[in-house]
């Protein structure tokens, strides 16, 4: 039996080893597989790489497209730059060409069109901002007459309220003030306050429509806002205009005044009369008229003026008249005379007499005496508009443009009193304090031998606010 016993154990043993060899056996062959797929993956990995890696010899050719592309995107970027730059410079020149303050802001806002789709100019009346004008507005369904109804009391709208206390621009979709307006809303708007004598005196709105998004350039109307506010504060002070940065290059000389006032260019450039030809007995001259002191570079007014309080200016009108410039009547219209015969000809003819209709033209365009300061006969201006003005004649001029410009202000910021006071002839008690302040501004400004001269400021307070009558002041 135990013999037996070891045959089995060993029959076993025998069988199990022959299982177990088997069996790694089949590990053996699977893990071969496996390694062989598994090199063939990787074979197709390193593949994959090495056409990756080849492809990469084609970088210096991206990168030379590359930078191409950022030359040509540079160029259009500079190209961009100096268009706006000369849109800018244009809009300078524009309203630099203005001869007064409503000169000035209305063409500030014609200039702000350039830039966006509608403008709007609002004053600052205390902490109330009211619509001065608009633009834009009737050719985008709206009326540009709404802006001149607009009152925007403190809390009423926010952007306002910020321009005022922070001074600073804002830019938002612009819905609440073009609602206000009547138009349809912005997609973008720009709101910009005008500093003049260092504090917000108003502010330009500047908005676009949809579908003139692109249009909108709020740098270019902050630059453009900020110049017309350097220009209105000294407006009276500045002695070149155009400003010699700002001449125009193009050759073709126009000057400030032909370009500001193209009735006047054209009344230079109109042919004058016909001097009378020399004949044998030459006609007595006629009486000299006193020379008129040269205009600066803004056409003066005819009138002219004085600077006094209200109370010299009711003793001036209750007090005999002062003595004025001996007043040229015009000359009584004659019939032409019959056309003389040809002149003969001589070796050495005579220069030609003065014209006479020259003469005959400034003594009917002296309609009545006024208050204008004339210089003296021997410092009177001669060699034409081109010659160099006294220094007489230069402080009196500047005198005058102050003058104009007070009353301007005055005006600009009081349109419904100046309305209200010429219907009902109480221009002074209803724009008294103003007056009184801006004459005495005139009095510290202007010398007294000047004002002791001429009656600059009074003068402009009857043409400018009382539009020549001189009963609306209410004195």
């Amino acid at each position: 039996m135990a013999v037996r016993g070891d045959e089995v154990a060993s029959a076993i043993d025998a069988h199990v080893r022959e299982s177990i060899e088997k069996m790694v056996s089949e590990i053996r062959s699977s893990i071969e597989d496996v390694r062989e797929v598994v090199d063939q993956q990787l074979k197709a990995a390193l593949q994959s790489v090495q056409a990756d890696v080849n492809s990469v010899t084609f970088l210096p050719h991206i990168q030379k497209s590359v930078g191409e592309l950022e030359q040509a995107l540079g160029a259009s970027r500079q190209a961009a730059l100096v268009a706006d730059a000369s849109r800018l410079k244009r809009a300078v020149q524009v309203v630099e060409r203005g001869k007064s303050q409503v000169d000035v802001l209305n063409a500030l806002l014609e200039q702000c069109l350039e830039f966006g789709s509608r403008a709007a100019l609002l004053i600052l009346r205390g902490e109330t901002f009211s619509g001065w004008k608009g633009v834009g507005f009737s050719d985008h369904g709206g009326n540009d007459e709404m802006i001149k109804r607009f009152n925007a009391a403190p809390g009423l709208i926010p952007q306002l309220d910020e321009v005022l206390r922070h001074e600073r621009v804002i830019e938002w979709d612009g819905a609440n003030l073009a609602t206000r307006f009547g138009v349809e809303a912005s997609t973008k708007a720009v709101l910009v306050p005008m500093v003049i004598k260092d504090k917000v005196a108003a502010a330009v709105y500047v908005d676009v429509i949809a579908e003139e998004a692109a249009r909108l350039d709020g740098s270019s109307i902050e630059l453009l806002v900020f110049i017309t506010g350097l220009l209105v504060d000294t407006l009276a002070l500045r002695k070149k205009s155009p400003s010699p940065s700002l001449s125009d290059t193009t050759g073709t000389g126009t000057t400030r005044a032909e370009s500001t006032a193209p009735g006047m260019a054209a009344a230079r450039q109109a042919p004058a009369p016909a001097p009378i030809p020399p004949a044998a007995a030459p006609p007595a001259p006629p009486r000299p008229v006193p020379a008129a002191p040269q205009p600066g570079p803004v056409a003066e007014s005819p009138e002219s003026t004085v600077a006094f309080s209200a109370q010299q200016i009711r003793e001036m009108m209750s007090a005999p008249a002062p003595v004025k410039p001996a007043f040229v009547p015009p000359p009584q219209p004659v019939a032409p005379p019959p056309p003389p015969p040809r002149p003969v000809p001589a070796p050495a003819p005579a220069p030609a007499p003065a014209p006479v209709a020259a003469a005959a033209a400034a003594a009917v365009h002296e309609e009545r005496a006024t208050t204008q300061f004339i210089p003296p006969p021997g410092v009177a201006h001669r060699g034409g508009p081109g010659a160099a003005q006294t220094d007489e004649s230069k402080r009196h001029d500047e005198a005058r443009r102050f003058a104009r410009l007070l009353v301007s202000e005055i005006k600009l910021y009081n349109e419904s009193k100046v309305d209200q006071g010429r219907k009902n002839h109480d221009l002074y008690e209803r724009l008294k304090e103003d007056i009184d302040r801006s004459r005495q501004m005139y009095d510290e400004r202007i010398p007294e031998d000047v004002r002791k001269a001429s009656n600059y400021f009074y003068d402009e307070l009857v043409r400018i606010l009382a539009e020549g009558n001189a009963e609306s002041l209410g004195l």
